[in-house]
């Protein structure tokens, strides 16, 4: 059986000794390094123990932290183990934060980034967090500064995503207002360049109306097809999930034509409406748990404060105490069949005295 000072043993070989511990990101970075350089033995059987005791609500931020690390450090014994690395880094960085540990949370999620490119849910995961910290205007520096990114890499309808996510956290940033323009400006240039270009044949061997024709036709298409995708219902998830999926598939498709910039728009608003919905979820998640916590506690104080009428000789109080814990404890309470058990033997004892 796992002991605490076997898991403690493999929580400070992967983490290191916590007063070396400086900088969250260079933590992180440095102990991945030395972790990859580890006997791959022995890092199995760290991840072992640690994986037995990383599950449910109470993990603790260290074993997960040092389970990340591992998955990191060595993917292909990860995989093996199938350790789920990229749903770890979330629970830990959830775990960081309701300890009010915003910094190692949001660098927790920085390095999933750089480790799972591309994955929305980090995406969301790390706006939410910094909006919660009040981090906006740090947020809007790196929404911003990602656009000016894909600028430069010429994917510019990526980058009017982002610019309007800036505007959504900060409408008054005006850089961000120019650069779209700036953009749009770039994008219609593109595709006329594009269009000409695809046509030359046809520019070349018929007319010019023939090239017009074309574009109309394509255009029409497109508005088509983009009217075609499938609608989200008002408060349904699944189809504002499956809306968004199939948008951001047609804008990867179809980057340029008339009605881009509206598609770009429409995404950035679901982004947002789905951000805010899996927030609410988030807070109704932790009240239940939360008031399942103090009906569980509520239950023990009654169990406690019957016996102690017990030990008192006060039958009818401690009869009473007991009841209310079986009401605050419910069905799957670990102390209602010993409960059950003094009620009955109480109300026994009061039937032959009376």
């Amino acid at each position: 059986m796992t002991t605490t000072l076997i898991v403690r043993d493999a929580t400070l070989a992967i983490n290191g000794a916590p007063e070396k511990r400086t900088d969250p990101r260079q933590h992180l970075q440095s102990r991945i390094a030395e972790v990859s350089r580890m006997d791959p033995r022995t890092a199995e059987e760290c991840a072992e123990v640690l994986s037995s005791v990383a599950s449910g609500e109470g993990a603790e931020p260290e074993v997960l932290e040092a389970l990340v690390i591992v998955g990191l450090a060595h993917p292909q014994l990860a995989e093996r183990l199938g350790l789920a690395t990229l749903s770890t880094g979330r629970r830990l960085a959830t775990r960081l934060e309701r300890l009010a540990d915003a910094e190692r949370a949001v660098a927790v999620l920085e390095l999933m980034q750089q480790h799972f490119p591309g994955q929305e849910s980090l995406e969301r995961d790390l706006g939410q967090l910094m909006r919660r910290q009040g981090m906006v205007q740090d947020l809007v520096e790196r929404y911003f500064e990602r656009a000016r990114k894909l600028t430069r890499e010429g994917r510019n309808n990526e980058a009017v995503g982002w610019l309007r996510e800036v505007l959504q956290l900060d409408p008054g940033r005006k850089e961000a207002v120019r650069l779209i323009r700036d953009l749009r400006f770039k994008v219609k240039k593109v595709g006329r360049r594009g269009s000409s270009g695809s046509l030359r044949f046809f520019v070349l061997t018929v007319a010019a109306a023939g090239l017009v024709s074309f574009a109309a036709m394509r255009e029409i298409r497109l508005r088509g097809e983009f009217l075609a995708l499938p609608q989200a219902a008002p408060g349904s998830m699944p189809t504002l999930h499956r809306r968004l999926a199939e948008l951001e598939r047609f804008i990867e498709g179809h980057p340029v034509w008339h009605g881009a910039f509206q598609a770009v728009a429409e995404r950035s608003e679901l982004r947002v409406q789905l951000e805010l919905y899996e927030e609410k979820q988030r807070q109704e998640r932790e009240a239940k748990v939360r008031a399942a916590r103090e009906r569980i506690e509520a239950a023990d104080l009654s169990r406690a404060r019957a016996m102690q009428k017990v030990d008192e000789s006060d039958i009818p109080a401690a009869l009473e105490a007991f009841r209310q814990a079986l009401d605050y404890g419910g069905e799957g309470w670990e102390h209602r069949e010993e409960v059950l058990r003094h009620v009955a033997d109480l109300e026994a004892h009061l039937q032959r005295t009376r």
